[in-house]
C-alpha cells in the first residue's frame, strides 16, 4: 500500500488553493491529482488540519466476547449448521452476524475444522 503524502505537501496544497489558485493549477504545480487537491482543500476548510487518515490496524472480531457461549453451544449440539448457529446468535445473544463471519471465527479463532473425523479442536 502506498504511503500518504507528507503533511508539508498537504499544507502547501491547501494554502495554494486558499490563495486563489484553481485546483488544476495547483495539481499541475505539485504534480498530484486534482481529486487529491480537492480532498485536501475540503479537509482544510472543514477541520483546519490536513492530516492523513491512519492506515491499517487491527479490528477485533465481533464474536470474540461470545466465544465461550459459542463453544458451549457447539459442544451441546456438534452437528449444528452455520445457519442454525446464526439463528441462535440472533435469538439468544441478540447479535446479527453474517454466516461467513461465523465461519471465519469458528475456524480461525476457535480452531474448529470441517474434517469428518469426529473431533474438534
Amino acid at each position: 500500500m502506498p504511503k500518504p503524502y507528507s503533511e508539508d505537501l498537504r499544507l502547501r496544497v491547501a494554502k495554494a488553493v486558499d490563495s486563489g489558485k484553481t485546483t488544476r493549477e495547483v495539481s499541475a504545480h505539485y504534480q498530484v491529482s486534482p481529486s487529491f487537491v480537492s480532498r485536501v482543500h475540503q479537509l482544510w476548510k472543514n477541520t483546519g488540519g490536513v492530516q492523513s487518515k491512519p492506515i491499517g490496524g487491527y479490528r477485533r472480531a465481533l464474536l470474540e466476547p461470545y466465544a465461550a457461549a459459542i463453544k458451549e453451544q457447539l459442544a451441546n449440539s456438534p452437528s449444528m449448521t452455520l445457519k442454525e448457529l446464526q439463528d441462535w446468535l440472533e435469538t439468544e445473544q441478540a447479535l446479527s452476524v453474517s454466516i461467513s463471519a461465523i465461519d471465519k471465527f469458528i475456524r480461525h479463532k476457535l480452531g474448529y475444522r470441517y474434517k469428518k473425523n469426529g473431533r474438534c479442536q
